[in-house]
């Protein structure tokens, strides 16, 4: 489980050049108009909260998954003291 959770994890998801959506965009923004600037700060602040949200529901997912696996694992225990 440990290597396929690092593949997971790679490069493009929360590995160290970070995800693709976070790329520097090429074309410079001076050469772009006043609305396409504010169509970008826009659209940048819409991903950054997506980002955020997805962070968000991530760790709640997380932390529930955790506390099943905890629950489950003393209901084990419990098991095997019974015998």
């Amino acid at each position: 489980m440990g290597t396929t959770h690092v593949q997971a994890q790679g490069i493009g998801h929360s590995g160290s050049y970070g995800p693709w959506w976070d790329s520097p965009v090429t074309m410079s923004m001076d050469k772009l108009s006043a609305q396409q600037k504010n169509d970008v700060v826009q659209i940048r602040s819409k991903m950054m909260q997506m980002t955020m949200e997805h962070e968000q529901a991530m760790a709640k997912m997380e932390m529930e998954f955790m506390q099943t696996m905890m629950d489950l694992q003393r209901q084990l225990m419990d098991v095997f003291r019974g015998h």
